[in-house]
């Protein structure tokens, strides 16, 4: 095995932005990484109709704000600030913007699926074209709010779903990567609980040849630190507030930090808590979360340095 090191970058929790995911794949050639993680959440969570209101005359409407647009530049400008912000726009006339009005199930099981599963496969298709002719690869997962049914479409010649399998980043660290969740107010597609969660984590690092030479890709990150704070909710979903201030807790995955403490890999990559970036150390592990900020188009990333004899050999928040 070649002794060198080796740089990663990682990001997570675009949710659906074109901006976002582009960047995630420019990063490759900008750092001059040996390559690219991500740790699930690709999925957005909003469609924007466009609708059409007379020929060649378009309406949507953003953040309570109406816009109007003309076929042509303008509308694919617009389209363009939509799906920079983590949102998915269609183009709908009238009739076919009642029907969903009044059948709304349509559009959480058929129009917005679709919206998703057409904006994965034209990202692997361009990380495919951008990481050709390179030795980048681009490990991906799933995060909570993905559908099952995205798995398929992480795989190509660069890209390559990681979830399920030990996989050996470049310089010969293994990775185990789980993109499931702890249980949420949400009830989003990927939680478990707690039990289930140090099942599957055990479940793969148990096939690691050296744990404590090993990166955890895990999506939610370990309880109790600082990459797992964020705002308390109540029942409908506000912003517990005590004395005037917003009451923050932890809300990881205590099977997340039970795995570091008693495996003690290398790394810790995690996402999940957009509001909570940093990096620390848990126990002999340097764990990571880079947060995010998606909905403006800004990824938020961590570059690391792997090194076969110092280990972590230095890491960094970046944006952009």
């Amino acid at each position: 095995m070649r002794e060198r090191k080796v740089r990663i970058f990682y990001a997570a929790d675009i949710h659906g932005s074109d901006r976002a995911f582009r960047k995630w794949i420019n990063a490759a050639a900008v750092y001059k990484v040996d390559a690219l993680v991500f740790g699930g959440d690709i999925a957005g969570k909003i469609v924007v109709p466009i609708i059409r209101r007379g020929p060649g005359r378009l309406v949507a409407e953003i953040h309570g704000e109406v816009h109007q647009v003309s076929e042509g530049p303008e509308l694919e400008e617009l389209r363009s600030r939509i799906r920079a912000s983590g949102r998915y726009d269609v183009v709908l006339d009238p009739d076919q913007k009642r029907a969903y009005d009044e059948y709304p199930d349509r559009v959480a099981d058929e129009l917005f699926p679709g919206l998703v599963r057409e904006s994965v496969r034209g990202w692997v298709e361009l990380a495919e074209e951008r990481l050709s002719g390179s030795d980048v690869q681009a490990f991906m997962m799933l995060g909570n709010d993905d559908y099952p049914e995205l798995e398929p479409l992480l795989e190509g010649r660069s890209v390559r779903n990681v979830e399920h399998d030990v996989v050996e980043l470049p310089g010969g660290f293994e990775m185990i990567s789980l993109g499931y969740s702890n249980r949420t107010p949400w009830d989003s597609p990927r939680e478990l609980d707690e039990e289930d969660l140090a099942k599957r984590i055990d479940e793969r690092a148990e096939r690691l040849s050296d744990p404590e030479q090993a990166v955890f890709n895990f999506h939610v990150p370990p309880h109790d630190t600082h990459l797992d704070q964020a705002a308390l909710l109540d029942e409908r979903f506000r912003p517990r507030v005590e004395g005037g201030q917003i009451l923050i807790g932890h809300v990881g995955s205590t099977a997340v930090r039970e795995a570091v403490e008693r495996y003690r890999p290398l790394l810790g990559l995690h996402g999940h808590i957009h509001e909570s970036p940093g990096a620390q150390r848990l126990g002999r592990s340097i764990i990571v979360n880079p947060g995010s900020d998606y909905g403006d188009g800004i990824l938020r990333g961590a570059l690391i340095t792997l090194d076969r004899r110092k280990g972590v050999g230095s890491w960094q928040l970046v944006q952009g």
